[in-house]
């Protein structure tokens, strides 16, 4: 039975490039061992059972060079903000025209005429509003409204928010920064469409799906009084007391999340709001939701 060499000590828990092996002595076939992964040319992992985005781009790091940054959709998710599924493991990688963008299987590069970077866990990336102007070369606009409602929102962890990544006025202001950047035109079609309290890119579909039928706006993560405490409900018509709640399938399978449900509804009625629970098939076919709402809306007092 054959026993493989361990790595030398400062190689063996994070990824290395070929180069630094051999500078440290490794022999080629341990390189080919089935313990290790190779995730971009050059560039070789030992971790086992990797898979996020962040992994992939800790594995596409030792390739980076002086000026190169992790930007578009990579960035985004790397600040914490959700993407639409068909982008979510595509590593962008930037650096600043007229330099030639890395090209190499697995990454998608970029020139670009500005780069505005930061360090992010290590990591050299788009800073949160550029990362929101360079996505809307590959998203769309809807999608770039539910992107900058999470970046300017920060994530609810148990009750408390985490510090948002950006703000509105920096979002305007890198818009501004690339007047003629790809996708520029569906970034200020979104800008204006951007909110706060948004707690899901379904949230945001929601929003947006009744104001393109004529209902009013609805606010976002609206505060309500129930049995002295608050709860922050998805959306709502406060002055009608009509209120929106986004179910998804967590709230479906989760049995401690299905029971807290019921008693949040509970809750919300008892303080006289009607709550309205949408579900994935009420975005799909919106005619009956639309005529709920608007009945509620205009029947308020």
């Amino acid at each position: 039975m054959s026993h493989r060499r361990p790595l030398p000590s400062d190689l063996a828990h994070a990824p290395f490039s070929t180069s630094e092996a051999r500078d440290r002595g490794v022999a080629e076939h341990r390189l080919r061992a089935a313990d290790l992964t190779h995730p971009f040319h050059g560039v070789i992992d030992p971790r086992s059972g990797v898979g996020l985005l962040r992994d992939r781009c800790a594995g596409y790091a030792p390739r980076l060079r002086d000026g190169q940054v992790f930007s578009h959709t990579t960035a985004v998710l790397l600040h914490g903000a959700p993407v639409p599924r068909r982008v979510e493991h595509e590593v962008h990688v930037s650096v600043a025209f007229p330099r030639t963008p890395p090209r190499t299987a697995g990454a998608i590069g970029h020139s670009l005429r500005r780069l505005d970077p930061t360090l992010l866990d290590g990591l050299p990336v788009s800073d949160a509003a550029a990362a929101w102007c360079e996505s809307a070369a590959v998203l769309r606009r809807e999608e770039l409204v539910a992107v900058g409602d999470a970046l300017v929102t920060g994530l609810r962890i148990a009750g408390v928010r985490s510090a948002a990544a950006t703000d509105p006025s920096r979002l305007a202001a890198a818009l501004r920064a690339r007047p003629r950047g790809r996708g520029a035109g569906r970034a200020a079609w979104a800008l204006p469409r951007i909110r706060t309290g948004v707690d899901s890119p379904r949230e945001t579909e929601l929003r947006l799906l009744l104001v393109r039928h004529r209902l009013p706006e609805p606010e976002a993560d609206v505060p309500i009084e129930v049995a002295g405490r608050v709860l922050h409900a998805d959306i709502a018509y406060p002055t009608a007391r009509v209120l929106l709640e986004y179910e998804g399938d967590v709230h479906r399978v989760d049995r401690w999340r299905w029971m807290a449900d019921i008693r949040r509804r509970e809750l919300f009625e008892d303080a006289g709001f009607r709550v309205i629970r949408v579900v994935a098939a009420d975005l799909e076919d919106p005619a009956p939701l639309i005529a709920r709402v608007r009945r509620l809306v205009r029947g308020a007092p």
